[in-house]
């Protein structure tokens, strides 16, 4: 029994130290953990970010269009409107006239 408690007071210095050692490592590895999970967030910002303003974007475009599309079909229904005043003016002179 003496020779076990002396082999285990012997032992115990380099135990302590590999204990040491070891979490030693996985406080490192569990900062590198940190680090990269940190990473891996900020790429996802980016991400959203970069989708969010592409969205924004291609809005802004379709906006655009839809005006541009919306201001040409106005100005073509006024045309087409006064090209039919005009035609339904001529035709009802040109009756008037061979009505007298």
């Amino acid at each position: 029994m003496k020779y076990v408690i002396l082999g285990l007071l012997l032992a115990l210095p380099a135990l302590a130290e590999w204990s040491w050692e070891d979490s030693r490592y996985w406080r490192e590895a569990a900062a590198e953990a940190r680090r990269h999970h940190a990473e891996v967030i900020r790429e996802g910002v980016r991400a959203r970010a970069e989708a969010r303003r592409e969205w924004q974007q291609q809005t802004r475009r379709l906006h655009e269009d839809w005006a541009r599309e919306s201001r040409q079909m106005r100005d073509e229904w006024r045309e087409h409107m006064r090209e039919w005043r005009e035609s339904l003016r001529d035709s009802l002179r040109d009756s008037a006239r061979s009505w007298r």
